[in-house]
C-alpha cells in the first residue's frame, strides 16, 4: 500500500504540473507565437489522432491492466504481451491501406472548412498509431506497478517539447510547417521511450 501511495501522490503531482506546462501553453505561446490557422491546425490533428487511438491499438492498453494478473506462468504472460503488441497491426495495417486508397476523397471532406488540413491529413494517421502504441507500453509499464515515469512521460514529454518547438518558432529557427511536423517525431520520441522503459521492466521471451 506504500508504494500505491507513493506513486498516487509523484502522479498527482505530475499531472499538476502537465495541466501547468499546458496553460502556459495554449493561453500565451501557441497564441503569441504561433499563427492562428496553425494553431488550428496542431489542434485538429492531435484532436483526430485521440479519437483513432482506440481503434488504432483494438482497445489492448485496457486488456493488458485487466487481464494481465490473471496470468501466472512467464510463458503465458510473455505470448500475452507478445499479441497486445502484435495484434493492433492487423487493423493498423488495412486502416492504413484504405487510408491511402481513398486518401484524395477523405482529404477533400476533411479540408472542407479549412484548406490547409489537407496537406497534413495523413499526419493524423501516424499520430494514431505513435498515441496508441504509447498507451500500450504505458499500460505494460503499470502492470509491473511502475507508473510514475510512464506518467511524467505522458503529461509532460510532449508539452514541455511543444514549449520548446514554440519558441523555436517564435525566434525563427523552425517555421510554421516544420513545427507541425516536428509535433509528429515528438509523439514518436514519446512512444519510443515508452518502449523501451516497458521493456526494461519486463522483456518477453519469445
Amino acid at each position: 500500500m506504500g508504494v500505491v501511495l507513493h506513486q498516487t501522490s509523484k502522479n498527482t503531482l505530475i499531472i499538476f504540473l502537465g495541466f501547468f506546462v499546458g496553460g502556459i501553453n495554449v493561453l500565451f505561446l501557441y497564441t503569441h507565437f504561433l499563427e492562428d490557422d496553425y494553431y488550428g491546425l496542431v489542434t485538429f490533428l492531435l484532436s483526430s489522432a485521440n479519437i483513432l487511438l482506440p481503434l488504432m491499438v483494438f482497445g489492448m492498453q485496457h486488456t493488458i491492466i485487466k487481464f494481465f494478473s490473471s496470468y501466472k506462468s512467464k510463458i503465458n504472460r510473455d505470448n500475452f504481451l507478445i499479441t497486445a503488441i502484435f495484434l493492433p497491426i492487423l487493423i493498423i495495417l488495412p486502416l492504413g491501406f484504405l487510408g491511402s486508397l481513398f486518401y484524395n476523397f477523405i482529404t477533400e471532406i476533411l479540408s472542407k472548412e479549412n484548406i490547409i488540413i489537407k496537406d497534413y491529413t495523413w499526419l493524423i494517421f501516424f499520430l494514431a498509431v505513435f498515441m496508441g502504441y504509447f498507451e500500450v507500453f504505458y499500460a505494460w509499464s503499470k502492470v509491473q506497478f511502475q507508473s510514475v515515469f510512464g506518467n511524467s512521460i505522458r503529461e509532460l514529454f510532449a508539452r514541455i517539447s511543444i514549449s520548446f518547438l514554440l519558441f523555436a518558432v517564435y525566434f525563427h529557427w523552425i517555421d510554421n510547417e516544420q513545427f507541425i511536423y516536428a509535433i509528429v517525431w515528438v509523439y514518436f520520441l514519446r512512444m519510443l521511450i515508452m518502449m523501451i522503459y516497458a521493456f526494461r521492466l519486463y522483456m518477453p521471451e519469445t
